[in-house]
């Protein structure tokens, strides 16, 4: 069985957003990143959490902490994961297993300027999602992954374009 806390937050939140559109559109929580030393960074997020990075020690960096690159794919594959089980709970379905893995290929040129044809960041991604639950077929699981997937709010992000706004010490900044 279902969630019932989980599910009946969604149906709450469902019924709020239905009769007022408007509340759906918020701004997200700012994540801020002070560099701590090398290229090791802090991140600042809500609630007084922190998450830190750091590049290999290939690139200069120390190796102590996940890199930025591996903290995206860990959002898409925790956002995926997310969306799935929210959905499923919304649908009742009882999830007896699901792990979401996101992989890249990425090339160090891009990152480093040596190549104007080669872009920074990933080249592609992979994810594979590993799930089960009780009286449903493959095709059923595929059906509620696909909704998911093209719910994910990480997920719609990476596959469209965003307008994406720079300042530099307040001020704004063209990007091309």
């Amino acid at each position: 069985m279902a969630d019932s806390t989980i599910c009946t937050a969604i149906q709450r939140v469902e019924a709020a957003l239905t009769q007022k559109p408007e509340q759906g559109l918020s701004a997200d929580t700012p994540a801020r990143a002070v560099l701590t030393g090398g290229l090791a960074m802090q991140i600042h997020g809500p609630g007084g959490h922190t998450v830190k990075t750091d590049t290999p020690a290939s690139l200069g960096g120390g190796g102590d902490a996940v890199s930025p690159g591996w903290l995206m794919r860990a959002g898409l594959a925790s956002c995926t994961a997310t969306v799935i089980a929210l959905r499923a709970e919304r649908l009742g379905i009882r999830l007896t297993r699901l792990e979401v893995s996101a992989q890249s290929r990425s090339d160090a040129r891009g990152m480093l300027g040596l190549d104007p044809s080669v872009r920074a960041g990933p080249l592609d991604i992979d994810m594979q999602v590993d799930i089960e639950a009780e009286g449903l077929d493959q095709e059923a699981l595929a059906d509620l992954v696909a909704w998911a997937d093209e719910h994910s709010p990480i997920g719609n992000a990476v596959r469209r374009p965003i307008d994406v706004r720079l300042s530099v010490n307040g001020k704004q900044r063209t990007v091309h």
